[in-house]
């Protein structure tokens, strides 16, 4: 495959973020593990990914696709290697320890005893590398009734509640539009490993580290878990409407939706000059935080009537001008070309490689939301392709060509150019 504007680790990328120089070894599959993977890589990280032989990452199926590409598969990768390996066989857990001699960091995100199993244990792997971070990701922690059950992004938001707050109204429960569970405790992972390696460089120790999908629904959840302590009432859904303040959601104007979201007393008083409705801020039913609570529907029934009257931008100019908080509700399509967006350059282009075509595929992807003045992340090129780095990685940590061909031909390593 020609494509001369690839840019791959670790002959054409020079990685400035505060992880330079740190390998680590991530045997992660889907989302969550993978986004977790994924920050320490774009955090500088030298980010070596065992995938299997026979097809990869299971995210790598996960449409829709551009190319060879899959959507879900292409931004949680960016920037790492890969190796595919069969840890099944004896020789390539060999090839995993091996590895590990060189690694700070072990990742792994198989559902419970499978890593013990394979030998692959943190025992196993501290028994070559008595320092290193040894990271574990499953869906419902490592004790406890469910401990060996697998799950999902949308399982565990239905086990932790989540579903059950989330939606228009009751009855028309929903789960979230992004896999918050997966990307969640992937980013909790990550930060659990930042804070191993804090700690390793005062101890020189290190340690397990370990997080799970249930236990980050129950974190995202924490609010409404005191809701119903102190309250003794479950929460319902309100689509983007707050159980604590009114008004606080969606109105439709003349010409789109925008959200205003009033959480005080004085806030409302500005929201009715800004509208000219100066006497509801006096109105005994509107007047404070708990009456307003009390009569939402008939609150937002009236403003409902008074947004249809105007386009979306005069009434956003004119929030604005009253200091009431308030956006407009945009697509995905718009956001994409949101000029606070183009400010922040948040997006930075990767060019994928194309089966079909002589040109790369262009891909927006966004950064880390994170900004360092002296050691900056970055995204350190495209995702893999299957095996792509193999030999490479396998020579680095001194194994020969003559090794490396035995390897390949005796199916413990996929090379591209061979057959599976």
């Amino acid at each position: 495959m020609t494509n001369p504007k690839k840019t791959n680790r670790p002959d054409s990328y020079a990685a400035t973020g505060p992880l330079r120089g740190l390998r680590v070894l991530d045997l992660t599959a889907n989302v969550a593990g993978p986004s977790a993977t994924m920050i320490l890589a774009d955090l500088g990280a030298d980010v070596i990914k065992i995938e299997r032989p026979q097809g990869g990452d299971d995210g790598r199926k996960m449409g829709p696709y551009r190319g060879i590409w899959s959507a879900a598969f292409v931004p949680i990768n960016r920037g790492k290697r890969s190796l595919a390996l069969d840890i099944r066989q004896a020789e390539g857990r060999d090839v995993i320890l091996r590895l590990a001699k060189s690694s700070a960091v072990f990742i792994e995100n198989f559902r419970f005893g499978k890593a013990a199993s394979l030998g692959l244990d943190e025992q196993s792997l501290r028994a070559v590398r008595p320092d290193i971070i040894y990271a574990s990701l499953t869906a419902f922690g490592t004790r406890g009734p469910d401990h060996e059950r697998p799950g999902y992004d949308a399982l565990l938001q239905a086990r932790t509640g989540i579903v059950s707050i989330t939606g228009a109204r009751k009855g028309y429960e929903g789960r979230t539009g992004i896999s918050v569970m997966d990307m969640g405790s992937g980013i909790w992972l990550a930060l659990g490993v930042l804070a191993a390696l804090f700690e390793r460089q005062r101890t020189q120790k290190g340690q397990r580290v370990d997080s799970s999908l249930f236990e980050t629904g129950i974190m995202w959840m924490h609010y409404h878990l005191l809701i119903r302590q102190f309250t003794g009432i479950d929460p319902e859904p309100l689509g983007v409407k707050s159980p604590a303040f009114a008004p606080y959601g969606d109105f439709p104007t003349a010409d789109g939706k925008i959200l205003i979201g009033i959480s005080s007393d004085r806030l409302f008083v500005r929201l009715c000059n800004a509208i000219d409705r100066p006497e509801w801020a006096r109105d005994p039913r509107y007047a404070t935080a708990s009456e307003r609570l009390r009569n939402r529907e008939q609150l937002e029934s009236e403003l409902a009537a008074v947004f249809k009257t105007a386009p979306m931008a005069s009434w956003l100019a004119r929030l604005d001008d009253h200091g009431v908080p308030s956006e407009a509700i945009q697509s995905v399509g718009q956001v994409l070309n949101d000029p606070q967006l183009a400010a922040l350059g948040q997006l930075e282009t990767v060019a994928l490689p194309s089966e079909t075509d002589a040109e790369p595929i262009a891909a927006q992807i966004p950064r880390l939301p994170l900004n360092f003045s002296e050691t900056p992340s970055q995204i350190g090129g495209p995702p893999p392709e299957l095996g792509e780095h193999g030999r490479d990685i396998l020579t680095e940590v001194g194994y020969s060509e003559q090794e490396i061909s035995g390897l390949a031909e005796r199916g413990v390593i996929w090379l591209p150019g061979r057959q599976p």
